[in-house]
């Protein structure tokens, strides 16, 4: 469950990053825009963080 919340989560941040609306209010404020950055990277460690985990639980055995 946790995984797909940190996927969900991970998502969610990419998305709302790379609207249009969004993407044009950083081209005329610096620090939005490396706010953007921040935000993209943020949601990628999330989609790792998912993967990872959704790589253990595939590799774990079930007894």
């Amino acid at each position: 469950m946790r995984a797909l919340v940190l996927g969900g989560v991970g998502l969610l941040l990419q998305v709302v990053a790379l609207l249009p609306p969004v993407d044009a209010a950083v081209l005329t404020n610096a620090a939005g825009h490396y706010l953007q950055h921040g935000i993209i990277f943020v949601g990628g460690v999330c989609m790792g963080i998912a993967l990872r985990d959704l790589l253990m639980m595939s590799r774990r055995e079930v007894r």
